[in-house]
């Protein structure tokens, strides 16, 4: 067989962070063999099986057979399942007896790898075959909260129907809150429908499926968890309704929430009610909604809709002592790894002092760590337009589109930073991390 080109994983393994194939560690021939498999050329496949497991028989043919891999680690069954055919998928596996649960780079299976390619028909055949549909990857995710990733509504039906855990914990949290944050209500209504427990919490943070629903805006999300019997105000010291109150066009989903039975008089880490928070970014028809639902507060001479507006613009709040409050609120937070919860007690410092660039640079780290690259560089951005001459918003910048595998304008905003700040350490390595990354990826 003629030496092929390495193979490389498809783009949904992007999160899992496979390496680039390393084609030295992999021989000529067992190269031509794995892309064989991949290509679905059967009558190449059959002839290297004879040349590589030559006297050999039964497990040890099979065993000989799987010790065939390239250089991240992909086996034949691997390469077959990821090139999608099933023929030759059926001759190792039926014929050679290959492990079907093979771990793969990073504990992939040829599970996964189906997946990867969203070959529905293979991945059926796979579990068919006894696939082992909760094990995990070498970062603990299971082949259910992968299915929820790539958004495959088909793979997480089969997946559940051949025994998957609905409620199987992962990097914290489960599927439905995966499902939730995406804004798959469609993977949410079978999740809920084959039992995920709502009540559990994402690790870290105390937030429930509804708070993450009331957080991303998916309206038809929260429906389906208050019609599921969710909490309507969720575990931890944030609700769902101070979310809707504290975020603009979330009108629908803070009525649905109000609806529901929410409690409008609970407050936020710096004492404000919902209507208050409402009220303070000039939402009337938010404040209209909770009106009726909210306690009198004492410090509000006139009690109504028009009087809470023009109170709370008109009273100056004590800035100073709130900031210092959600700042140590948020400190502790991040040193305790609730990172979802220190990004929103920066939320709420930023409300308080708009054009302080710092809390969004904070903001940034926060979403960074907990892993979500699109609210990172959101927030990193906002900080560069405020203090474009500040290095720490660019490595901020760079740092989010690494995350979100933009490489190339990850080297642009590194430059940038070094061009304000030459020397920095912290950036140098940094752009070369993005250089290297954007050569590997091209």
């Amino acid at each position: 067989m003629a030496p092929q080109p390495p193979l490389q994983p498809p783009a949904a393994f992007d999160d899992y962070g496979l390496p680039p194939c390393d084609p030295t560690l992999t021989s000529y021939f067992d190269q031509g063999f794995l892309k064989a498999a991949y290509d679905g050329d059967l009558s190449d496949v059959r002839k290297g099986a004879k040349v590589v497991g030559r006297g050999l028989e039964g497990r040890r043919l099979a065993e000989r057979l799987g010790a065939v891999r390239d250089g991240i680690g992909m086996g034949l069954l691997h390469s077959a399942a990821l090139g999608g055919s099933l023929p030759v998928c059926r001759f190792l596996v039926e014929d050679l007896r290959l492990d079907i649960d093979a771990a793969g780079p990073h504990g992939e299976t040829p599970l996964t790898f189906a997946m990867g390619i969203q070959n529905v028909a293979m991945v059926r055949y796979i579990l068919e075959q006894g696939a082992d549909p909760e094990k995990a990857n070498a970062k603990g995710s299971t082949p259910l909260h992968f299915a929820t990733g790539i958004g495959n509504l088909e793979i997480v039906e089969l997946l559940l129907s051949n025994g998957a855990c609905v409620n199987g914990l992962s990097l914290g949290g489960t599927a439905l809150h995966a499902a939730v944050h995406d804004g798959r209500d469609d993977i949410v209504k079978v999740l809920l429908d084959n039992h995920a427990d709502h009540k559990i919490t994402l690790s870290g943070t105390g937030y429930t499926a509804l708070v993450i629903a009331t957080m991303v805006g998916s309206l038809k999300c929260v429906k389906l968890l208050l019609e599921a019997g969710a909490d309507v105000d969720g575990k931890s010291n944030e609700t769902p309704l101070m979310f809707a109150a504290s975020t603009g066009g979330l009108t629908d989903i803070l009525k649905c929430l109000v609806l529901a039975g929410a409690d409008a008089n609970v407050t936020d880490s710096l004492g404000r009610a919902p209507i208050e928070i409402a009220a303070r970014s000039g939402r009337r028809k938010d404040v209209e909604i909770l009106f009726p639902v909210t306690s009198r507060i004492p410090s509000i001479c006139d009690w109504s809709v028009d009087g809470i507006i023009s109170h709370v613009k008109s009273v100056c709040p004590q800035k100073k002592a709130m900031l210092a409050t959600a700042k140590f609120k948020a400190h502790e937070a991040f040193k305790n790894g609730n990172y979802l919860v220190a990004a929103g007690i920066y939320k709420e410092a930023v409300e308080l002092d708009p054009h302080n660039a710092t809390l969004l640079a904070n903001s940034s780290l926060c979403f960074l760590r907990f892993g979500d690259g699109v609210q990172a560089l959101k927030d990193a951005q906002a900080c560069r337009m405020m203090r474009p001459g500040w290095s720490k918003a660019c490595y901020r910048e760079g740092t989010a589109l690494m995350l979100l595998k933009e490489y190339g304008k990850a080297s642009g905003a590194f430059l940038d930073g070094l061009k304000l700040e030459p020397g920095n350490v912290e950036i140098e390595d940094g752009l070369r991390e993005a250089m290297k990354a954007l050569k590997m990826s091209s």
